[in-house]
């Protein structure tokens, strides 16, 4: 997972952006009758916009203990509900909280109006975000690029933090909005739940990359290579998150980037980098660069999101001491 800093300038950019499309549709479109649901977005706003990861878990149990007739202990009943079958109740507060969320997707309308628009929001938003990797695995190139006459070519998805099919009132909120790649918000993670007090949050938690490390077994016997990732002693929130995400089945798809690395590791006994630097005295080269043209990665922290495979290469990298 890559840390997003909202500090950045692009990142204001975007949520300025975002704040001022999103409430201007829903305040133009669909704030009428007044109704328990409609009343609640239109004297929620702009949390519902803009809150913070933590403000909208607390509007979502607000939401369900402000409507008639719903309640926020009738909601984690149905969340926790098994997808297929289940007790009496079970299926009863399955079948209810499904046709509110219907009522509600109307609403809030991210399918048939962000997505499909023909002013391409979507793409507006992932644009100003630039995010060209995906925040969740860093695997895979994520860019939004659109012909000259403005036809939709590619972009990231934006994978809801909180699955928008159980959280649908957050749909449109910019800090449940994720930049990734089709696997990590379709197969790897999905509509699984997360929770901020068990799981890391791409917004919230800076120090992400420093709470975990990739790494490498090899099984002489087999001859097989497996990556692996580690975490600091006793960080849970780490551990479930990546268990969760399937994140170590996903790199051991890649395991030709590691054999790589290996292969430069018994080419050079000494660190590669200055051996290359070293060879061209004259050309001025720098450690960053020179690290990105052998690699075809980042070496910064903060810049892990321009390309992929930066944190997992640096990482191996570090282990082999080539760097």
């Amino acid at each position: 997972m890559i840390y997003i800093d909202d500090g950045k300038q692009n990142i204001i950019k975007a949520k300025n952006r975002h704040n001022k499309v999103v409430s201007e549709y829903i305040s133009r479109y669909h704030l009428k009758p007044n109704t328990d649901i409609n009343r609640f977005i239109k004297n929620n706003l702009d949390r519902l916009i803009n809150g913070t990861p933590d403000e909208l878990f607390f509007l979502n149990k607000n939401f369900y203990d402000g409507l008639r007739h719903y309640s926020y202990n009738e909601y984690l009943i149905y969340l926790n509900a098994p997808k297929i079958g289940g007790t009496a109740i079970e299926i009863a507060k399955k079948k209810k909280y499904y046709r509110l969320h219907k009522r509600v997707e109307k609403k809030i309308n991210y399918s048939n109006w962000f997505i499909t628009s023909k002013k391409h929001y979507d793409y507006a938003l992932a644009e100003n975000l630039n995010i060209p990797s995906c925040t969740y695995c860093n695997r895979i190139y994520t860019n939004t690029m659109k012909t000259e006459k403005g036809k939709k070519v590619m972009r990231p998805q934006f994978d809801h933090w909180f699955p928008k099919s159980k959280f649908p009132i957050l749909a449109l909120s910019f800090y449940n909005l994720i930049p990734s790649c089709s696997v990590c918000n379709s197969s790897a993670k999905s509509d699984t739940i997360f929770y901020l007090d068990k799981h890391l949050h791409p917004y919230v938690d800076s120090d992400v990359s420093d709470r975990f490390n990739f790494s490498y077994d090899y099984f002489k016997s087999l001859d097989k290579y497996n990556v692996k990732i580690s975490h600091r002693y006793g960080d849970t929130k780490a551990f479930k998150t990546f268990s969760d995400m399937n994140l170590e089945t996903m790199f051991n798809a890649h395991i030709s980037e590691l054999q790589d690395l290996i292969s430069i590791k018994k080419a050079y006994s000494k660190s590669y980098i200055l051996n290359m630097i070293n060879a061209y005295p004259k050309a001025n080269l720098s450690y960053d660069g020179v690290y990105r043209l052998a690699f075809g990665t980042e070496f910064k922290e903060e810049d892990f999101y321009k390309r992929p495979f930066s944190k997992f290469k640096k990482d191996i990298l570090t282990e082999l001491k080539l760097i």
